[in-house]
């Protein structure tokens, strides 16, 4: 990993929202979850759900695969999967 590449995943991780998103996403595993599911486990709006998602893949930390007229979300950077991985967070997942 580069150093670029690491002050990146720090940058997305420094905030609440998105480790609870990517603490889900991990949780899921290969299955994904989509932005509603994760909205009733984060008690957040949609639209803050939704930038945090478009800020994780436009990182490359997620990847996004529409599934009829839902999109789904899965954590897709293994370095991101190792860290969050290592995290206990209470009353997440």
């Amino acid at each position: 990993m580069t150093i670029e590449r690491a002050e990146l995943i720090f940058k997305m991780l420094s905030n609440e929202i998105r480790i609870k998103i990517l603490k889900i996403l991990v949780s899921q595993g290969t299955t994904g979850i989509c932005v509603s599911g994760m909205e009733d486990i984060i008690k957040c709006k949609q639209s803050s759900v939704s930038q945090h998602l478009a800020h994780l893949r436009n990182s490359g930390i997620i990847t996004a695969e529409k599934k009829g007229t839902k999109v789904c979300y899965k954590l897709v950077d293994e370095d991101v999967l190792k860290i969050i991985s290592s995290i206990e967070i209470e009353n997440i997942v």
